[in-house]
C-alpha cells in the first residue's frame, strides 16, 4: 500500500509540474500587446507596433486599403474587429502564439499568424532569413483573410482556410512542374490540423489550387457556402473524397482546362494592387 501511495504522489507531482510548466510557457500569449506599443486606427483595421514605425505604416496602408475588398469577397459588409500586432522581432511574434518554447521550434519561415480576428506579424523591417521586406509586408493580407474566415467558421479545416487565404492574397501562380519533384498530398494528408505537416505536404504550393478548382467549376457562392458549412454533399452533391479526386485530376491536367474570367490570377492581382 505504501508503494502505491508513493507512486501516486510521484505521478501527481509530475502532472502538477507539467501543468505549471505549460501555464508558464503560455504567459506571453495572454496579452498580445507589449510595452510601449503605438496605435494606428484605420477604417477596416487597427495596427499596433513597437519601434519600426515606417514599416508599420507600410503594413497599415496596405492592410486598410485591401481589407475592405477581402471583406466583400467573403460577404462582409461591415468592419470586423481586426487588430494587427506588429513585433520588431520574429521570436516575439512566435512566442505570442506558442509561448516561450517558440525559439526551440526552429520555425525561421514563420513570420505571421492569426488568433481569431487578431493578426500577429513580424515587422517587415526585420523579416528574418527566409523572407524579404515585401513578402513579409504582404503576408498581412493572408492573415487578414484568416481573421475574417475565423468569424465565418472558427473551426474550419486547415486545408480550406489556408487555401482560401493563399487564393485571395499571396498564393504563387501554379506551375505544373512542381509535380515533377513533389507528390500530390493524399486525401489523408489534407485532413491535417498541423501547420508543420501542412507545410511539409506542399500546402503552401497547392492549397490555393483547391479553392481555384472549386471556384472555376462551381462558382464563388458555392465556395463561400463550403467555408461556412464544410458540408461537401450538401454544397456539391459529392463527398469530400470525390471532390479531392476531381481536384487531383484538375492539377494533373492543369493547362488543359479553360478558366473562367474570375480566376486565381485575376483575384490576386486585384487584391495586391497596392502592394
Amino acid at each position: 500500500m505504501k508503494i502505491w501511495k508513493r507512486l501516486f504522489k510521484i505521478v501527481l507531482g509530475i502532472v502538477v509540474f507539467s501543468v505549471i510548466m505549460v501555464i508558464i510557457n503560455m504567459i506571453p500569449t495572454w496579452n498580445l500587446k507589449v510595452k510601449g506599443m503605438h496605435e494606428l486606427k484605420g477604417n477596416w483595421v487597427n495596427v499596433y507596433y513597437e519601434t519600426e514605425e515606417e514599416a508599420a505604416k507600410d503594413v497599415f496602408e496596405l492592410a486598410d486599403i485591401n481589407a475592405e475588398e477581402i471583406a466583400k469577397k467573403l460577404s462582409f459588409s461591415n468592419k470586423q474587429d481586426v487588430n494587427i500586432y506588429i513585433y520588431d522581432n520574429q521570436i516575439t511574434m512566435q512566442t505570442k502564439k506558442y509561448g516561450f518554447v517558440a525559439p526551440l521550434l526552429g520555425l525561421d519561415w514563420y513570420i505571421g499568424d492569426n488568433i481569431g480576428t487578431n493578426v500577429i506579424l513580424t515587422s517587415p523591417a526585420n523579416p528574418g532569413k527566409v523572407h524579404d521586406y515585401n513578402n513579409n509586408k504582404t503576408a498581412v493580407l493572408h492573415e487578414i483573410v484568416h481573421a475574417y474566415v475565423s468569424v465565418i467558421n472558427p473551426h474550419i479545416s486547415l486545408w480550406l482556410t489556408e487555401g482560401l487565404a493563399l487564393y485571395l492574397s499571396n498564393g504563387e501562380p501554379y506551375n505544373k512542374s512542381y509535380l515533377d519533384s513533389h507528390d500530390i498530398p493524399t486525401f489523408s494528408d489534407i485532413q491535417t490540423k498541423s501547420p508543420l505537416k501542412f507545410s511539409d505536404i506542399g500546402g503552401y504550393s497547392l492549397a490555393h489550387t483547391y479553392i481555384e478548382y472549386l471556384n472555376v467549376n462551381f462558382g464563388w457562392d458555392k465556395v463561400l457556402e463550403l467555408i461556412r458549412t464544410e458540408d461537401y454533399n450538401k454544397v456539391f452533391g459529392m463527398s469530400e473524397k470525390e471532390i479531392y479526386s476531381k481536384w487531383v485530376d484538375y492539377i494533373s491536367n492543369y493547362y488543359l482546362y479553360n478558366f473562367s474570367s474570375m480566376n486565381f490570377a485575376d483575384l490576386t492581382n486585384d487584391m495586391l494592387c497596392s502592394s
